[in-house]
């Protein structure tokens, strides 16, 4: 192992870089023109949509002006809209287009690819053991 995974931290950023280069390669390769920030967008959106940029935006664990520019490229190619909301004219709500909706099968598979490469030799239990790091280091950086 090289000396500098010594520290925790660098052999975290160092797994997230090669993370988010082979989640870019898969989503480049099944052409679906999105980048990796992009896919935690549309898959909470899957999961929920017709919400608020404010809602999103605690969904996907990003302020808001980062994901405006996130969601003004999903528009740009026709993977999301902003819609006017109906209980405030001031306000508009995210909500997923019929393109977005028919990659849904191919945004799971990639997402499931990418998992399966990166606990490709673990077992359950380690699994569980790093889900459960991974939370606890995600709240204690709640800022």
């Amino acid at each position: 192992m090289l000396a500098i995974f010594d520290s925790i931290c660098i052999l975290l950023a160092k797994a997230e870089q090669k993370h988010f280069l082979y989640t870019k390669k898969l989503l480049d390769e099944a052409g679906l023109e999105i980048s990796p920030g992009q896919l935690v967008v549309l898959y909470s959106l899957l999961n929920k949509d017709n919400i608020s940029i404010s809602e999103l935006s605690k969904n996907v664990h990003l302020d808001n002006s980062t994901l405006t520019g996130l969601i003004d490229r999903l528009e740009r190619v026709d993977l999301v809209r902003r819609v006017d909301a109906p209980h405030d004219r001031r306000s508009y709500q995210i909500t997923l287009t019929d393109k977005s909706r028919n990659l849904e099968p191919e945004i799971k598979k990639v997402m499931k690819q990418v998992e399966n490469k990166m606990l490709e030799n673990c077992n359950e239990a380690e699994v569980v053991m790093l889900r459960s790091i991974l939370t606890r280091i995600f709240a204690n950086f709640n800022i």
